[in-house]
């Protein structure tokens, strides 16, 4: 969790990385990458965070989201760790934790840089070996059949 105040990032993207417990390979099996998503866009509708770009890798999760205030981000991520957390405890029957305790944040400062982090993240599953291509990886926005508000968020950045 990021410890420094944002009050001079409030309306910028942040890339954000966290990974599992002791690297654990939790997102190799298709039903669990499905409830993060599910997760994930919960939530999205429920705080109003703009949803840039992800991708889950079998043991972490990059997330490009503009936060809805200033100290949003770290409610975001409280709400999609904490939530996807007790959801796969409850279907499989376990307890302990999921994540990390931290995750990693970097401000994007510049639509240049938005757009690097969108690579980046797009082709992690292809560095990676999952993928031969980014819009062929299954559990990323490099998919066309996952819905981003990334065109909203360029639109208001130029008005």
């Amino acid at each position: 969790m990021s410890l420094y105040r944002r009050s001079d990032t409030e309306g910028l993207p942040s890339f954000v990385t966290t990974n599992t417990r002791e690297r654990s390979r939790l997102f190799e099996f298709a039903e669990t990458c499905g409830l993060l998503i599910r997760t994930i866009y919960e939530i999205r509708a429920e705080v109003r965070f703009q949803l840039l770009a992800f991708a889950i890798m079998p043991d972490h999760l990059h997330l490009i989201v503009v936060p809805p205030t200033s100290d949003g981000l770290g409610r975001v991520m409280q709400l999609v760790k904490g939530r996807f957390s007790r959801a796969y405890n409850t279907v499989a029957d376990r307890t302990g934790a999921i994540w990390q305790n931290r995750y990693h944040e970097r401000t994007l400062r510049s639509e240049a840089a938005l757009f690097r982090a969108i690579e980046y993240v797009h082709n992690n599953p292809v560095a990676a070996c999952l993928a031969s291509a980014p819009e062929k990886y299954r559990w990323s926005t490099a998919n066309e059949k996952f819905v981003t508000d990334l065109d909203v968020y360029l639109g208001q950045a130029e008005a």
